[in-house]
């Protein structure tokens, strides 16, 4: 657990989380930036919880800053990997679209050519297959 005296002082040198986001060329307008922050200044937190008997301060700082830093880097691939993936989908889904359309135009370029028997043979069996599959 964390203590409010480790909070206050994370708090106090916040400049450090906000040197690390820069680092990690996050920019304050960026629709996560006070997130990523919030989450930096707790990772300091903790490091200043743990490492305040064993080091001196301008040490923890430096690795506090190199874990603000990883940590930002770490989330800010796994945002992207999420937004690559449901882009992926969108894309899939538009291009299905698009498909089923070229199809359908092909599909009616082609049963003009049939003859009226032809095409009603093939509109009787294009309805009875949609039926059954309702």
């Amino acid at each position: 657990m964390i203590s409010q005296n480790s909070f206050r002082k994370a708090w106090e040198n916040r400049k450090l989380v906000g040197g690390a986001l820069k680092a990690a060329h996050v920019r304050p307008d960026y629709h996560l930036y006070y997130d990523l922050f919030q989450e930096g200044l707790i990772v300091y937190a903790e490091m200043l919880e743990e490492l305040a008997t064993d080091k001196a301060r301008t040490e923890i700082d430096k690795l506090s800053f190199k874990k603000v830093l990883w940590q930002t880097l770490n989330r800010l691939k796994r945002e992207q990997r999420v937004c690559e993936r449901n882009t992926d989908m969108n894309e899939a889904y538009d291009l299905g679209e698009e498909a089923d359309w070229n199809n359908l135009v092909v599909l009616k370029q082609e049963v003009n050519k049939l003859s009226k028997m032809e095409q009603v043979i093939f509109y009787d069996h294009l309805f009875l297959t949609r039926r059954s599959q309702n």
